[in-house]
């Protein structure tokens, strides 16, 4: 079964609930487990806020797409962004040290991200920063 959502985001983080919610009802009409798209939503969420949080922040030309499509086993999603060249796969994600009280805010985010996709690859083309992220669908 094939499937595909195509999505264009306003610059806004309030985006992110009509990304989880679209995604939801995806999972749920081609047959993907609700674990796996909380995962991916989750991974979703982090790099949208991102993008909008610290790429596009105070742009009002700031363009968001994303597409997402269930293809022989595999969720499979393209996030493309207009803002500055970021690899979110060269940056550091080493989680920070300390208890949960004293370390700083961060580091944990992209590091979520890698652990819960099976293959990231990340490209800029056309002023455009490019993130697929795949994850294969176990069976419900």
């Amino acid at each position: 079964m094939t499937g595909r959502l195509d999505m264009s985001l306003a610059n806004d983080v309030q985006e992110v609930a009509r990304v989880i919610d679209s995604l939801e009802e995806f999972g749920a009409a081609h047959g993907i487990p609700a674990e796996q798209c909380l995962r991916f939503g989750l991974a979703l969420d982090e790099l949208i806020t991102n993008i909008i949080s610290y790429g596009l922040a105070g742009r009002s030309d700031g363009i968001i797409v994303l597409a997402i499509e269930q293809r022989d086993g595999i969720l499979h999603a393209e996030l493309g962004d207009n803002g500055p060249a970021f690899d979110p796969l060269a940056a550091e994600t080493t989680p920070p040290a300390g208890d949960i009280e004293s370390r700083e805010v961060g580091g944990l985010g992209l590091t979520l991200v890698k652990s819960f996709m099976d293959r990231l690859d990340y490209r800029r083309v056309d002023g455009f920063n490019r993130l697929t992220m795949e994850m294969k669908v176990k069976a419900a």
